[in-house]
């Protein structure tokens, strides 16, 4: 099964790439989008077309996606034929033996996601963004396979869900509170390996501007993959707001310049929930070793970690010495 995944991610990617070059709308989309959105969708019904499957929601949030992204509903059809004509050719040329067996497959999985992703079209087009509780989710264009997947990672009808195009990611509206979701919006970071920004509030258009501020400032950050609220990154906006707060913040850390042991500690420190244990633990040392290290950190900063308000400012320069390249 895994040579057979890796023939059909080579196909999906080569299907792409064949939207873009006989498709003006597809021909218009960033490049990542056309990787990581559109071959991953490609990919999903080429997977489905061997293994079964519900694909219809999949469909149903591309046909949202695709209007969200300037393409339009006869394009986005004619990118679904040339996905059963580049299926049928990729078969007879790499598995004969199996085009009797699949080809109808091929034209009823074709029929089945052009519905579905029409009517997600429409639905998009009548601009049913969510009213009332939601929660909106960001995804940069490194990780836009991610929302390809979302449909099968959350629980949320087709109809509590709504996306849109920025011009710095791709932005899921969800009909919901952030408890409702956010174990699934957690799986599908780590299922998908990628960096999710989060908001719950009331306001759409709050919402979309405090999540489109997030990609902009988070892909300054080397993070792992998960599900991060909009809030973590608020230290770091206000303070490249600010010049002399700037270098306040980073001359906090200047004494660890020379110390990446001492800085490492603390990063693990804020990170583990201040925690002597799981740091230790992250670190693979003795938390006796780190609470030395932390003592030592203290001693060349003058900062004290038992003080909220330093540990308050500790965490926003480390924001910004890691955003800025290590503090360059």
């Amino acid at each position: 099964m895994g040579a057979l995944q890796r023939t059909f991610w080579s196909w999906a990617e080569t299907m792409a790439w064949h939207y873009a070059r006989e498709i003006p709308d597809y021909a218009r989309l960033d490049t990542r989008v056309l990787e990581r959105d559109v071959a991953v969708v490609s990919f999903e019904y080429l997977r489905a077309l061997e293994e079964g499957g519900e694909v219809d929601n999949l469909a149903l949030a591309v046909g949202q996606r695709r209007w969200s992204q300037g393409v339009s509903l006869p394009a986005l059809l004619r990118a679904y034929r040339i996905w059963a004509r580049d299926t049928i050719e990729a078969l007879k040329a790499s598995m004969p033996s199996r085009v009797a067996e699949l080809a109808p497959r091929v034209l009823e999985l074709l029929d089945r996601v052009s519905e579905a992703s029409a009517r997600g079209y429409h639905q998009a087009l009548e601009g049913r963004l969510p009213r009332g509780p939601l929660v909106g989710v960001g995804v940069g264009f490194a990780d836009a396979g991610a929302m390809a997947l979302a449909p099968r990672h959350l629980s949320s009808p087709p109809e509590a869900m709504f996306y849109e195009q920025s011009p710095f990611g791709t932005l899921l509206f969800l009909a919901a509170t952030l408890s409702e979701v956010e174990w699934e919006l957690k799986g599908l970071a780590r299922q998908c390996g990628a960096v999710l920004w989060v908001e719950e509030g009331t306001d759409a258009l709050k919402t979309r501007a405090g999540l489109e501020e997030a990609l902009v400032l988070g892909k300054h950050l080397h993070l792992p993959p998960g599900l991060y609220p909009t809030r973590f990154l608020w230290p770091l906006a206000i303070a490249l707001d600010s010049s002399k707060g700037r270098d306040r913040l980073l001359g906090l850390l200047a004494p660890l310049k020379s110390h990446p042991e001492l800085l490492a500690t603390l990063e693990a420190y804020l990170q583990s929930g201040f925690s002597l244990k799981r740091a230790a633990h992250c670190l693979g040392l003795h938390s006796n070793t780190v609470l030395y290290r932390l003592r030592r950190a203290e001693e060349l900063t003058g900062l004290c970690l038992s003080r909220v308000e330093d540990l308050c400012l500790v965490s926003m320069a480390l924001y910004l010495y890691r955003a800025l390249g290590n503090g360059s």
